[in-house]
């Protein structure tokens, strides 16, 4: 790495921990480093610009999941208008659930596998 490359990095992430100190105070910028810790995300964004430049992403996942879900039971176990309405008013609470932390992917994992012993894995960051 070249040193100017190096203090232009230190630069910004001076001019950024200043800019989250001034939004939130001190309790911000130990927030943040908290969230970068666990996330293992390395952006010139602070957590708060990061998830709102996220969010269409988020949502375009969503809507991509569900309609994949739709798709399969449709194709291959012959459900129809009715159920698959059911299913995805079902689908879209418990989305809501996940966004309102109501419920973790950790918790929806620990459940299937419990009830089903299916074994998913979630990769996780760091």
């Amino acid at each position: 790495m070249k040193m100017a490359d190096y203090s232009a990095g230190r630069h910004d992430g001076l001019a950024l921990a200043l800019k989250i100190i001034k939004e939130g105070g001190i309790e911000a910028l130990e927030q943040e480093i908290k969230f970068r810790g666990v996330t293992n995300i390395h952006t010139p964004l602070a957590q708060k610009d990061l998830e709102k430049a996220l969010a269409p992403i988020k949502e375009k996942t969503i809507a991509t999941m569900l309609a994949m879900s739709i798709h399969v039971l449709y194709d291959e176990f012959d459900f129809r208008t009715v159920r698959l309405n059911r299913f995805k008013d079902r689908f879209d609470s418990k989305v809501d659930c996940l966004i309102d932390d109501m419920v973790s992917w950790s918790d929806i994992v620990q459940d299937i596998q419990e009830k089903t012993k299916i074994m998913i894995a979630i990769p996780h960051n760091g």
